[in-house]
């Protein structure tokens, strides 16, 4: 394959949009899974992850009539807002902090919601499970390597705080990330494995977008899947700010803790594309019937386990372990092995339920559009969760309450899911307006005209 070939396949292209993410959401999860943003105090993280949860809530919706008119190089200024957001930690400045926060969900809402239509509709029907599995693996190799660049620099540290070298470096790296949109290629030169061009479309306008969002309210899979949506981010608050941030594990456990979360996230990721595309499992309704299944069985696990380390500290004992270093717990405490492993799988699930909503959406489409618009009603539920969940431990809401909820949402929305999985077409067919001189609809039989039998390439 020459150069061309290799540059305008659908896959390398999911692979640049990966590189992106990589660099720029990727490293703000490894910072923020230090907990706190790796800060002593998490008042102005916790503050400022609800401010960023209402604006990337809020700008989801947004996102994808943007992406839809504008293309990708919407991409370079929402990179740019995670910059920011890890120099707002250069000052002791709180609000700064939260302004920042603020900011970043404006530019993450633009952000996630080009990469949904990248990843769901680039591929080929018969290997979304793959795009995911290399996106989430590459996504999630930042994360792990910022775990353990945090890991080395603050092993043997006694304090409570990230250095200030750790901040500078995360922010170049992001600067990098925000230049590589110019990479990537128009979507209408793009070829899927099967030999179809990705998009046929002409840039949208304003009133069409805005019809066309109206029309996700009244989409009854997507407001079947509102509850798997909400409770997708859900469980960050937890797992971040309570089980490893809150301060029962001293920095050098909550480094190595956060390191083997994203690394998880890594075999998780591979695994469910795997398992999404593994046609021997039967058709593509079995196979989801079988991935929501799995799924469930993870969450139900993890949670369950999760109740009884929970019974160690409550919001009221904490303050007091945190205050004493021989109280919180280290790599050689005992019984510090299983409660890191079981840190560690909560990794392992995120991905594979995160995994599993994003191929049931790509199941209903093929459409570079629409899968923008699926994205960032995704988007904007999932972060509509997020902004909720901080609030219950600013309210009071005990912290075993708190686990029992995101564990009912968890297996709620997946149980609900069921529903949608039993529509899930083995081919898809859909009706698509706006095309490059096409008046009216055609109708498209697995991501090409109907009637247009593309010659297979190599993907």
């Amino acid at each position: 394959m020459g150069f061309k070939e290799v540059y305008y396949n659908a896959t390398f292209q999911v692979f640049l949009v990966s590189l992106i993410c990589f660099c720029c959401p990727d490293i703000y999860n490894a910072l923020n899974g230090m907990g706190g943003g790796g800060t002593a105090d998490t008042w102005a993280v916790n503050e400022g992850g609800t401010a960023l949860a209402v604006t990337f809530t809020l700008c989801s919706l947004l996102g994808a009539p943007i992406y839809n008119i504008f293309g990708h190089y919407i991409l370079i200024p929402a990179c740019l807002t995670y910059v920011l957001y890890v120099g707002s930690f250069l000052t002791p400045n709180g609000n700064f902090t939260i302004a920042a926060s603020a900011i970043l969900g404006i530019g993450a809402g633009f952000l996630w919601t080009a990469q949904a239509a990248i990843m769901m509709a680039y591929p080929s029907e018969d290997q979304k499970g793959k795009a995911f599995a290399i996106f989430w693996m590459i996504f999630n190799t930042g994360a792990t390597m910022g775990g353990a660049i945090l890991l080395g620099l603050n092993f043997n540290g006694s304090g409570n705080k990230v250095s200030l070298g750790t901040y500078i470096g995360f922010m170049v790296i992001m600067f990098c990330g925000s230049l590589m949109p110019l990479f990537l290629a128009r979507p209408n030169k793009v070829i899927r494995g099967d030999g179809a061009p990705v998009s046929l479309h002409k840039y949208s306008n304003v009133t069409r977008e805005a019809l066309e969002v109206f029309k996700l309210f009244t989409n009854w899979r997507m407001l079947v899947l509102i509850p798997l949506f909400l409770s997708s981010n859900w469980f960050y608050t937890y797992q971040f700010q309570i089980f490893n941030g809150g301060g029962y594990f001293n920095l050098s456990a909550r480094a190595l803790n956060n390191f083997l979360y994203w690394l998880f996230q890594i075999f998780g990721g591979g695994f469910i594309g795997w398992m999404c595309d593994r046609k021997f499992l039967g058709t593509r309704r079995t196979r989801a019937f079988i991935v929501n299944t799995f799924t469930i069985a993870v969450c139900a696990a993890l949670w369950g386990g999760c109740i009884k380390f929970q019974e160690r500290f409550t919001a009221e004992t904490l303050p007091i372990i945190k205050a004493d270093p021989a109280l919180q717990m280290g790599i050689g405490s005992d019984g510090y092995g299983g409660i890191c492993f079981l840190y560690a799988m909560f990794g392992f699930m995120d991905s594979i339920y995160q995994g599993f909503a994003y191929w049931l959406m790509g199941t209903m489409t093929n459409d570079t559009e629409r899968a923008a618009r699926y994205g960032g009603f995704y988007k904007t539920i999932q972060n509509a969760g997020a902004a909720i969940a901080p609030q219950l431990a600013t309210n009071g809401v005990s912290y075993l309450n708190q686990l029992i909820a995101v564990f009912a949402l968890n297996v709620g929305g997946l149980l609900l899911a069921y529903i949608v999985c039993w529509t899930v077409p083995e081919t898809t067919i859909e009706e698509i307006d706006n095309l490059e001189g096409v008046e009216g609809k055609e109708t498209i039989v697995g991501g090409h005209i109907e009637g247009d039998i593309p010659e297979k390439v190599e993907a």
